[in-house]
């Protein structure tokens, strides 16, 4: 048998699989840096909404435990030189009608051993921001309640009625709270407002 022509096998050449090799991993690289900066904006949403929950717990926190206490003091104490020995000498209600910075009060008595006072205030961190502790009377040191990533630059306690043998006013408590979620250097401001009335039998 012959054959007239020669058959030529038909291929690739190096240059366009060279080609076709680079453009697929261009469109790769691309790929993979999408899914990456994705799942980077998810993480740090994720983040961020998990400071923003802690944030209103610890003021829903705050509040239900101001509403079940009693004899609320506003002293005029600034916050960065407050001690828990201070604490237990705070006994005296008080009325703060231009808002403080810290609040004492007698928390409902619950447990074995029970906090005979308890206060709430802003405190310096060593990095220039503030965060809200709880301190309980005598017990060192006072807890932060919120995560280093919340900065809170104001927090205000607007006491009336606190001394129920000179009014007929009800006890209550307006809490100002604002500051700021830092979560890899994009900021979030928030600002909260609640009144926690005192839940007493006399009201």
């Amino acid at each position: 048998m012959k054959f007239n022509k020669l058959q030529k096998n038909k291929g690739f050449t190096l240059i366009e699989l060279m080609i076709a090799t680079t453009l697929f991993t261009i469109i790769m690289l691309m790929g993979v840096g999408s899914l990456v900066v994705s799942s980077n904006s998810a993480k740090s949403s994720q983040k961020l909404r998990i400071a923003v929950d802690n944030v209103n717990f610890a003021m829903e926190s705050m509040t239900r435990e101001l509403r079940m206490g009693t004899i609320y003091t506003c002293p005029a104490i600034d916050f960065d030189g407050f001690s828990t020995v201070q604490l237990s000498n705070l006994l005296a209600a008080r009325d703060c009608a231009d808002g403080g910075n810290l609040i004492a009060f007698m928390p409902q008595q619950v447990g074995v051993n029970p906090p005979i006072r308890v206060a709430y205030k802003l405190n310096g961190r060593t990095d220039g921001t503030k965060t809200l502790q709880r301190c309980e009377a005598d017990v060192t040191p006072c807890s932060d309640i919120v995560s280093k990533d919340v900065d809170v630059k104001t927090l205000k306690f607007y006491v009336v009625g606190a001394d129920s043998s000179t009014t007929n006013v009800q006890p209550s408590v307006r809490i100002l709270m604002t500051g700021s979620v830092n979560i890899k250097g994009n900021t979030t401001d928030f600002s909260l407002e609640t009144i926690a009335s005192q839940r007493s039998a006399e009201y």
